[in-house]
């Protein structure tokens, strides 16, 4: 017996092609979240999906959507006002942009 389990629906829209190992871009949040630059002061600011940021939803883990993900960035990088320098650090999933890694030239 299956247990009439639903299926989940497709991902769709930006948050599509998040998980682990996902190379994304930060962009800053309208609202919420923390807002970014690399070492010298560029908003372009690159890292790798680590692991899940934690989920929040009814406090039980892996339910629904993760909210945040953990990045490690490429390079070590600051908020905007300030405070850093960071590694890695949980970014809200509405901040994160896939990105397709630049592929040699033949």
């Amino acid at each position: 017996m299956m247990w009439n389990r639903k299926k989940r629906p497709a991902a769709t829209g930006q948050h599509g092609a998040l998980g682990i190992g996902a190379l994304v871009r930060v962009v800053d949040a309208a609202s919420g979240g923390e807002q970014w630059v690399d070492s010298i002061g560029s908003s372009d600011v690159v890292g790798v999906i680590v692991a899940p940021g934690g989920n929040q939803l009814v406090g039980y883990p892996g339910v629904g959507e993760p909210l945040s993900w953990t990045v490690a960035f490429d390079e070590t990088v600051y908020t905007k006002d300030g405070r850093g320098p960071f590694e890695r650090a949980t970014v809200l999933s509405r901040q994160l942009v896939p990105v397709e890694p630049e592929q040699p030239e033949a």
